[in-house]
């Protein structure tokens, strides 16, 4: 044990476990950056749990060991990778299937207005990003979904974004906004229908994306 690589060390390193060997070996970690709902703050849990545990039971063991706004408040798991969502797990999920290692986990509150959505209304993909020298949009921040009602102008949109992110008005005065597809941007005025530049192709493919300088807190 302490010779590696024709190596010989004077040091033996241990672990105390919480648990025991077996049970753990039989058990996967994931950790879980969570967003709270009205607080501009994350804290990331590791939540230890045997493999063939779920989504759900992840999110419940969470709700235990986070501050969340009030006590009946719904999670729901993300899957984000390079300032994208890629995916909301199904509660059903198994755990053993998720990497957290590659993509980040996220945990947040369901919003209110996101639980009865009408036949025309959306869940949109909203991104941050910036150009590259080479004029070409990089995202950053924290993505984040919004509902978009059939007919929503584009000025509509904006005072509830601005409401979310809680942007002072001199600096929110600056940002641009463009619906995006495979990454080429078409800029929005006021007046423009949102829901009209919306295919349904993949959230990866289409976003509305808020251009601005990359501040730390967004």
């Amino acid at each position: 044990m302490l010779v590696h690589y024709d190596q010989t060390s004077d040091i033996l390193y241990y672990e105390v476990l919480d648990i025991p060997l077996p049970e753990l070996q039989g058990s996967k970690t994931l950790k879980v950056a969570f967003h709270h709902a009205t607080k501009d703050e994350v804290v990331v849990r590791s939540i230890t749990l045997p493999k063939r545990s779920t989504v759900g039971d992840v999110i419940n063991d969470l709700k235990t060991k986070v501050e969340l706004s009030h006590p009946n408040a719904e999670l729901r798991l993300l899957e984000v990778f390079n300032h994208k969502i890629y995916r909301i797990f199904p509660l059903s999920e198994k755990i053993e299937n998720i990497n957290d290692h590659y993509w980040t986990i996220r945990a947040e509150e369901i919003p209110e207005e996101e639980k009865n959505l009408g036949p025309d209304d959306r869940l949109i993909h909203v991104y941050h990003f910036i150009k590259d020298t080479a004029q070409n949009p990089m995202n950053f921040g924290e993505p984040f979904f919004m509902v978009m009602h059939e007919g929503e102008t584009l000025a509509v949109i904006k005072v509830r974004i601005q409401k979310k992110l809680q942007v002072p008005h001199e600096e929110f005065a600056k940002w641009k906004f463009a619906f995006l597809f495979q990454g080429r941007p078409e800029y929005l005025q006021d007046s423009d229908i949102v829901s009209g530049h919306f295919q349904g192709d993949g959230p990866w493919q289409e976003y509305l994306g808020l251009e601005h300088s990359d501040n730390a807190h967004i």
